[in-house]
């Protein structure tokens, strides 16, 4: 064989927190001298599983009439104008979710931006003629849950490899990434799509607590059946076997990265990280927040992890909401948005905002009129927010659907909006912005191509 023995067979898979996984590939080169990244910068996909009804997210203010005449006065899936958290973009009054109070005035202090009507896309459709009339421009298996997951995700279809855009990410910065000691691609939120490259491993780490190998200890029997673990893959990576000595180095990467990464998850937490997730004398303990802070305590650990480029997935889940949409919302919603906006705030006091972004993504929106139950289904266009210090904020970027069933934007009759703005332009501004080449940005990002403006500006 010449391929090197870390390279011959492609990922699949992630390393999990058992440190072991069965891909054979590399993340980058080991180095004793890991160091701070002056550069660093990192992107946070916060993913709202099942479907979130960003219409009652983003909620027009000034033309709230039509609004309320479809979710409030047809169905029963409004919120009530006197709620909403009023701001400005693309000229008009707009008003957020009234759960998002905490996090609403970063958008007037130009650190959070909203993005209109975005979804997946093959190539721009124009309006409900073109949908209708030429199916061939539709992406395939719209409001399906795990294909529009996947979509967002990044996944092509057709391709020999399952791999998402965080992954491809990684595997295009691998020499920016030379030295660093775990994978530039991690997910607290279990194995997924989105993390996955076809040059790179990404690194899974469970929402609270380290990574240590099962059974593994400090001291006694599991300290020596450990040691003795990394005797056997020492010598096997010398045994001149290419299937061995591949299987061995990634296991040994893997142990290296556990060894690397678990004080920084398990040690005391930074006041740092502790001081930001403080609300009323209380530390933020929901599923989300907690995944954050094991952001936060890796993004706080870069001197010693050496990785200066880093993609980060977490996810929560709910938001398929077919019935009581409003109250299911706006219980998860007062999760989600104080954890964000303490996350915001970490960045903010380690002094490393303008260096790390969050951004929301979803399976797809919610149709604008609501069913027999208070509830939404499945739809296609949706609003997401991204926050932090490069965002090019107190802004709107796409075009805000018109709200009128079976009107040019929507595909069907019951408001699912035709998106204004593809996640392939999303994730390219996202690229441009890590400093990636354009010619990289498009392997990326294959339908790219098929679309006039390639980064939207929102950083």
């Amino acid at each position: 064989m010449t391929t090197s023995r870390r390279k011959f067979l492609t990922s699949t898979g992630a390393l999990t927190a058992s440190a072991l996984a069965g891909n054979l590939t590399t993340w980058g080169v080991k180095s004793a001298e890991a160091q701070a990244a002056s550069d660093y910068k990192a992107i946070v996909i916060v993913f709202l599983f099942g479907g979130s009804d960003s219409n009652n997210m983003v909620i027009p203010y000034d033309d709230y009439a039509g609004y309320q005449n479809v979710r409030t006065v047809a169905s029963a899936v409004g919120i009530p104008q006197a709620q909403l958290v009023q701001f400005t973009g693309a000229g008009k009054k707009y008003g957020f979710h009234p759960e998002m109070a905490t996090i609403a005035p970063l958008y007037g202090q130009g650190k959070m931006a909203v993005i209109a009507n975005s979804g997946t896309l093959v190539q721009p459709i124009r309006d409900r003629a073109e949908y209708r009339g030429t199916p061939s421009v539709r992406p395939p298996n719209l409001f399906s849950h795990a294909d529009q997951q996947d979509a967002w995700s990044g996944l092509i279809p057709g391709a020999p490899l399952r791999t998402g855009w965080g992954g491809r990410f990684a595997d295009h910065l691998r020499g920016v990434n030379t030295g660093g000691l775990i994978p530039a691609a991690v997910s607290v939120s279990g194995s997924q799509v989105y993390t996955t490259g076809a040059l790179t491993t990404p690194f899974v780490v469970p929402q609270s607590g380290g990574t240590t190998v099962s059974g593994q200890g400090a001291t006694g029997v599991p300290l020596a059946r450990y040691n003795a673990l990394k005797a056997l893959l020492a010598d096997a990576q010398n045994r001149g076997n290419q299937v061995i000595m591949g299987a061995a180095g990634v296991m040994d990467d893997a142990l290296i990265a556990n060894e690397v990464a678990n004080p920084l998850l398990t040690g005391t937490l930074p006041s740092v990280i502790d001081n930001a997730f403080q609300v009323n004398g209380a530390l933020l303990n929901s599923g989300i927040a907690q995944q954050l802070r094991q952001v936060a305590r890796l993004i706080e650990g870069r001197a010693v992890t050496g990785v200066k480029r880093q993609v980060f997935f977490v996810g929560t889940g709910g938001y398929d909401t077919h019935g009581s949409t409003v109250a299911t919302q706006t219980r998860l919603f007062a999760q989600l948005f104080p954890a964000m906006k303490a996350f915001y705030d970490y960045t903010a006091a380690a002094g490393v905002a303008n260096n790390v972004v969050q951004i929301t993504m979803s399976d797809f929106n919610r149709t604008f009129i609501g069913n027999a139950n208070q509830g939404v289904d499945h739809a296609w266009g949706g609003h997401q927010i991204v926050v932090g210090g490069a965002v090019n904020g107190n802004a709107m970027y796409g075009t805000f659907p018109d709200h009128v069933l079976a009107g040019n934007m929507d595909s069907g009759s019951n408001g699912a909006w035709i998106p204004s703005v593809a996640v392939d332009q999303v994730g390219s501004t996202l690229g441009a912005w890590f400093g990636m080449p354009g010619s990289d940005i498009e392997q990326v990002f294959p339908n790219l191509r098929n679309f006039t403006t390639k980064n939207i500006g929102f950083i």
